[in-house]
């Protein structure tokens, strides 16, 4: 009779364990989870600005001979401002056969579109009314876009992650705090999005931060007296934090 009852007690024993270690397995597995997000807006300290010259001529050769002459004055022109031929890059260079459309057909060819792009690297960024004025007024009749940017970037993306980090982190502490929690060590962490963006300026903001969002104006836009303003570049991060909840 002894056999058969140790046979039954040995399972059992095991349940009991298993059933005793449940409630602190549950609660080393507690977590929560947030999200924390940040902006800082920085001045840019580089301009990149695509134009174009556009020129149309039913013969070829004198589309393609007035689009050269006028990107001729153009750089000319851009060179003269003190901006080096190497930030004078080629962007690109096409033809357009513009072909007459009648009754859903098209019939000869009424022209030629001849478009040559140039890509503008400004190091000053104090040149950047001065560039529009004088491309304008030198053979450009497109302007196709313009690139606020900064120097920086890596710097100011290392700040902006930070701060993201340390919003979530807040976030957390005042979520736990009103479930009468604490928290515990990170286990998990992720970045997702983030980037830079033209921003343009933020009239009448502050400075401050949330428990979720962060926001941060490095340096307000420079007064260069001109009549284009710079505005700011927006670099932004987005982060998910699990922390453990005790």
């Amino acid at each position: 009779m002894e056999l058969p009852m140790r046979r039954l007690s040995f399972p059992l024993l095991i349940l009991a364990v298993l059933l005793y270690a449940l409630p602190a397995r549950a609660q080393v597995e507690r977590s929560i989870a947030t999200s924390g997000e940040a902006t800082v807006y920085v001045v840019p300290d580089k301009v990149v600005v695509n134009l174009g010259i556009e020129s149309f001529d039913n013969d070829l050769d004198k589309a393609k001979a007035a689009n050269e002459v006028a990107a001729g004055h153009l750089v000319q022109a851009i060179t003269n401002m003190g901006i080096d031929k190497k930030d004078v890059a080629t962007d690109n260079l096409q033809v357009e056969i513009h072909r007459r459309y009648d009754n859903g057909r098209y019939l000869d060819i009424d022209g030629y579109f001849v478009r040559r792009g140039y890509a503008i690297t400004l190091k000053d960024v104090k040149q950047f009314e001065k560039l529009i004025d004088t491309a304008l007024k030198n053979g450009c009749n497109q302007i196709q876009n313009i690139s606020f940017m900064t120097t920086d970037l890596r710097k100011y993306r290392d700040q902006a992650r930070q701060m993201a980090i340390k919003a979530a982190k807040e976030k957390a502490f005042a979520l736990a705090k009103d479930l009468d929690c604490t928290v515990g060590k990170p286990r998990t962490i992720s970045e997702s999005g983030g980037g830079a963006y033209f921003g343009g300026y933020r009239w009448g903001y502050s400075g401050g931060s949330m428990s979720q969002n962060s926001v941060q104006s490095v340096s307000g836009p420079p007064d260069t007296g001109e009549n284009l303003p710079l505005g700011q570049i927006a670099v932004t991060a987005s982060v998910s934090v699990t922390f453990d909840l005790q």
